[in-house]
């Protein structure tokens, strides 16, 4: 039986994807750079480590969902070893092995430093305009994915995804998407036929949305979910201008000094 290969599988996104992969019966190799709290199967191995990556990717895989890596702003070594080379190394190992499909965990915060739409979401045109060294570090990847499509017929899909937890505030609810939501938006992008390469905003059905997929990326996925189901936050509510994390797109991480200045750390 094939093979989904799933990096990041001891995180929260990846933790979920385990345990929908098995409740689907499908087959994972879980990987991670740390063992998974919850005592699940996970072989550990570092994407920056290109011979590991190698190894892996050679054990019959028909698939890639690649949520490892930083999840949040870091110093820029940190950023370049986990999201830079690491995806790099996984694009190119699974070249190299014929595996011909990766779902690719982007962000929203490739757009993070929009101001905040109060009617106009911001669609697929949008330029990219990151907030963050962990957002350029995703734009480099939908980039490198566009490469590998085009050049060596790896087909991909990227999911820029918004807040994938608990919201806790209006600004967070208006991007907030269902983990169910998001694994349906994997299984889209590891089964859909005729896939090329594709990006999409991984967000659920919300109200006053931040960011919306138009034009549409033709894929057979539609969110089951929104927020309004969550009875609070409200999405509805009014933003706080006073606060800076609202004033753009990014939130919290449009409003961060580089990372590698003495006082500048996110929180």
């Amino acid at each position: 039986m094939s093979t989904i290969l799933l990096t990041g599988a001891s995180g929260r996104l990846g933790t979920h994807m385990r345990r929908w992969f098995a409740e689907k019966g499908r087959a994972v190799l879980a990987t991670d750079i740390r063992p998974a709290e919850d005592g699940g199967v996970v072989e550990i191995a570092d994407l920056a480590d290109r011979a590991a990556v190698d190894r892996l990717m050679a054990r019959d895989i028909s698939g890639v969902v690649h949520l490892g890596g930083m999840a949040k702003e870091a110093g820029w070594q940190t950023v370049l070893d986990a999201n830079i080379v690491g995806t790099y190394n996984v694009f190119e190992a699974a070249r190299k092995a014929g595996v011909k499909r990766v779902v690719y965990a982007s962000t929203y915060h490739v757009v993070g430093m929009y101001p905040t739409p109060s009617d106009i979401p911001l669609d697929l045109d949008t330029a990219y305009r990151p907030d963050s060294l962990y957002a350029v570090s995703k734009i480099f990847g939908e980039t490198l994915g566009r490469l590998y499509f085009d050049k060596f017929g790896v087909e991909g899909l990227a999911i820029r995804i918004c807040t994938a937890g608990d919201p806790g505030t209006p600004r967070e609810a208006r991007l907030w998407l269902n983990r169910d939501d998001l694994a349906q938006l994997i299984a889209t992008g590891l089964d859909q036929r005729d896939l090329g390469h594709r990006i999409v905003y991984g967000v659920s059905a919300n109200p006053l949305p931040m960011v919306i997929n138009e034009p549409a990326p033709g894929l057979q996925w539609v969110p089951a979910h929104g927020s309004k189901e969550l009875g609070s936050p409200d999405p509805l509510e009014p933003l706080d201008e006073g606060d800076a994390r609202n004033r753009l797109v990014g939130g919290a991480f449009s409003t961060w000094g580089h990372q590698d200045d003495q006082g500048s750390k996110a929180d």
